[in-house]
């Protein structure tokens, strides 16, 4: 037998008003949140750890010989003010 004492009014009318919801007996309500509490302490991560040279791998690129240099493009550079811009990416989204 277990007994609880709440001596905090506001919270024992939540408790109350949540038991109401579950529709189960204030034992039964009580016995579940220790239980969970109980359960989550043991539950642990597993997992196994991996080496990451041997599961890594190199991304290969074939690049054109354009020649292009592309060190004086800024994209985004027509922005000024970053709050409206993005407040009327959000609206023009909203609206589609």
């Amino acid at each position: 037998m277990l007994a609880i004492k709440i001596e905090n009014k506001e919270f024992e009318t939540k408790f109350l008003e949540y038991v109401k919801m579950q529709k189960k007996t204030i034992e039964d309500v009580a016995l579940d949140a220790i239980t969970k509490l109980i359960n989550s302490n043991q539950k642990k991560l597993v997992y196994e750890i991996k080496d990451p040279l041997k599961h890594l791998h190199k991304v290969q690129y074939e690049y054109d010989d354009l020649g292009d240099d592309l060190d004086d493009i800024k994209p985004y550079n027509h922005i000024e003010d970053s709050a409206l811009y993005i407040h009327n990416l959000r609206r023009e989204k909203k609206n589609q």
